[in-house]
């Protein structure tokens, strides 16, 4: 299998950064985040839309569920994945909306990507890597200039209660139920919100706890397993849907 990336992956609650060398171009996908990516070298990274042709960035951001596919043979890049419910998701959603793909200023990213740089190299602890890519979300959310509208607190708490619940099968009436709505009035409220219908949101949440177990250093069946899915090529068929590779082929550093 050809290697699609090389580097080191961490999340925290909400998001996570993919940093090291690209490798081979990924097909198209889309996912639940939205994407920042940044190039660490000068070579810059290319983006192409289902039917466009490639563009090149030296910073980008990619809407929730826009479908990209994705190119820097070579390049030291940083991806920094965030969830569009989060009150940063929600933010940085509104930079992107209505173009899908969008240029970010990289000039007023200097210090926040050379410190990423620098710390990747120095090869730091996950936590020093969390807190350089949430600089960078910290910056860009500071520039926008869009007012940002909460998120319901009745889909916060369904959120919140999915996380907990993740191990297991949650039934939607149930969620619901928890939110003092119909299954109906819940279920359309959750599109609303989040962009998304309840049964893809919790495989969302599955392969965001498979690709932790996976980052832990966990093998592809373990992490599988972690996440609920039956075996691993169920959670490799998902994974590349969302992401355009193969979890395989993402060599750990």
């Amino acid at each position: 299998m050809k290697t699609t990336g090389t580097g080191r992956i961490v999340l925290w609650r909400g998001g996570s950064l993919w940093i090291g060398r690209a490798g081979e171009p990924t097909d198209f996908h889309s996912h639940h985040a939205v994407q920042i990516t940044l190039s660490l070298s000068e070579g810059g990274v290319r983006f192409r839309r289902p039917g466009g042709n490639w563009d090149t960035y030296n910073a980008a951001i990619i809407a929730a569920h826009q479908p990209h596919a994705f190119e820097a043979r070579g390049e030291f890049v940083a991806m920094i994945f965030v969830e569009p419910e989060s009150g940063e998701g929600r933010a940085l959603h509104q930079i992107c909306l209505g173009e899908g793909i969008s240029s970010l200023a990289y000039e007023a990213l200097e210090l926040e990507l050379a410190a990423l740089a620098a710390s990747y190299k120095g090869a730091v602890h996950d936590s020093e890597l969390v807190t350089c890519a949430r600089f960078v979300i910290t910056k860009l959310t500071a520039m926008s200039t869009v007012q940002v509208v909460p998120l319901d607190k009745r889909i916060e708490q369904a959120l919140e209660l999915l996380r907990e619940r993740i191990g297991e099968t949650v039934p939607l009436a149930e969620i619901a139920d928890a939110t003092c709505l119909s299954p109906d009035r819940f279920r359309h409220l959750f599109i609303e919100q989040t962009g998304m219908r309840f049964r893809p949101y919790v495989l969302w949440l599955r392969i965001d706890v498979a690709l932790t177990a996976l980052a832990s250093g966990r093998n592809l069946t373990d992490a599988s397993h972690a996440g609920g899915f039956a075996d691993s090529a169920h959670f490799s068929r998902t994974f590349k849907r969302m992401f355009g590779i193969a979890p395989s082929s993402f060599q750990r550093e």
